[in-house]
């Protein structure tokens, strides 16, 4: 073998080994850029749930009304156009965030435990009387993920069920459609 040829080959392996060590920084570095990237996205939902929960907090009057288990009779929720406005637009902005929060979740954005914080949410917006009588009406706007998770508990929806019983339902119901592993600490 001449000097030619293991000047050659050093090179050769030279080259192979600065190719594999880019490589393997640019891993390394797409890696990082991923987690910068989905940090990002939850933060921005972060924020757009805190938009939610200043209108919430700016309306309270108003949506108190709506939030209830039950329709309070001794009000026309006919004639409140405005108030029913009000209501209206927090169930779209809620459900838009819901409809965020699961396509995230399905593309493993977050883990589990903190999903089920969304979960919660959900059921609370189940407990809701308006939410429960305006969802067939809307239900079309979003996504399946969505439809599967509200249909079923509210055409199912008992007034006087046990409280405890029917969010344990609830979130095993989530869990099995939305494809996530419920841990029995996080029903407590």
């Amino acid at each position: 073998m001449s000097v030619q040829d293991i000047v050659a080959s050093i090179s050769l392996v030279i080259t192979s080994l600065g190719l594999v060590i880019t490589l393997v920084l640019f891993m390394v570095q797409q890696r990082r850029l991923v987690k910068v990237q989905k940090q990002q996205t939850y933060q921005r939902l972060e924020l757009a749930s805190n938009e939610v929960f200043r209108f919430t907090a700016s309306n309270a009057g108003v949506l108190v009304r709506y939030q209830a288990m039950e329709h309070d009779p001794s009000i026309d929720f006919e004639k409140a156009i405005v108030e029913n406005a009000i209501a209206d637009n927090h169930i779209y902005q809620t459900l838009n965030l819901f409809e965020m929060a699961a396509r995230l979740r399905k593309e493993d954005f977050f883990e589990d435990e903190i999903f089920v914080s969304w979960v919660i949410w959900y059921y609370e917006m189940l407990e809701s009387w308006y939410f429960r009588i305006k969802w067939p009406e809307v239900r079309l706007n979003y996504t399946t993920e969505m439809r599967l998770v509200f249909d079923e508990p509210i055409r199912k929806f008992h007034l006087h069920a046990n409280d405890s019983a029917r969010g344990q339902q609830f979130f095993a119901h989530v869990a099995k459609v939305l494809k996530f592993t419920l841990e029995k600490k996080w029903l407590d």
